[in-house]
């Protein structure tokens, strides 16, 4: 990670766990969760995923690190919204055991894509554990990937603040 960033990070009052934001900007080998299992980890790196996949466009949560994110957040979180997480895990490992009979990473994409649509079907107002915990699944994954490099700069096209010369104003015939 840039000193640049790291200091923008640090006046911003952003300051995770220990080592967290460090590790955060590390390359793809090495990190050593700070709150979840590595097993739990692989488990919201494959959901996040699924939320904001890779397309056309640009990568998806995987490649921002999105996972390494929710980790620092949670980590870094109070004590209720850490049990809220392993709590909401451990339903999603639930529901996939009572419906296929085997761990969420072990179900086939079409398996998992079930199971996150049903989590979803009421994201609204979710009625059960795996629908509330859905809302805070999704919400960390949209605040991870648009607060990523990918998801600021490659899928958004955010070139940063820039001093403009001029501004000409409207050039449509229509508001000339």
């Amino acid at each position: 990670m840039e000193r640049r960033t790291i200091l923008k990070l640090v006046a911003a009052g952003v300051l995770p766990g220990t080592g967290g934001l460090v590790q955060l900007g590390c390359g793809s080998g090495g990190y050593k969760p700070e709150f979840f299992s590595a097993a739990q980890l692989d488990l919201v790196d494959a959901l996040s995923d699924l939320i904001l996949p890779s397309d056309d466009h640009s990568p998806g949560a995987r490649a921002a690190r999105v996972a390494r994110y929710i980790d620092v957040m949670v980590a870094d979180g109070s004590s209720e919204l850490q049990a809220g997480w392993k709590s909401g895990l451990e339903a999603v490992s639930e529901q996939a055991r009572e419906r296929f009979g085997r761990e969420f990473l072990d179900c086939d994409a079409a398996q998992q894509d079930a199971i996150v649509a049903e989590m979803a079907r009421n994201e609204d107002e979710p009625q059960t554990p795996a629908g509330r915990f859905f809302r805070r699944l999704k919400q960390m994954t949209i605040d991870g990937y648009y607060t990523s490099e990918i998801g600021i700069h490659q899928d958004l096209g955010y070139q940063g603040n820039t001093a403009v010369d001029e501004f000409p104003g409207c050039t449509h015939e229509a508001h000339a």
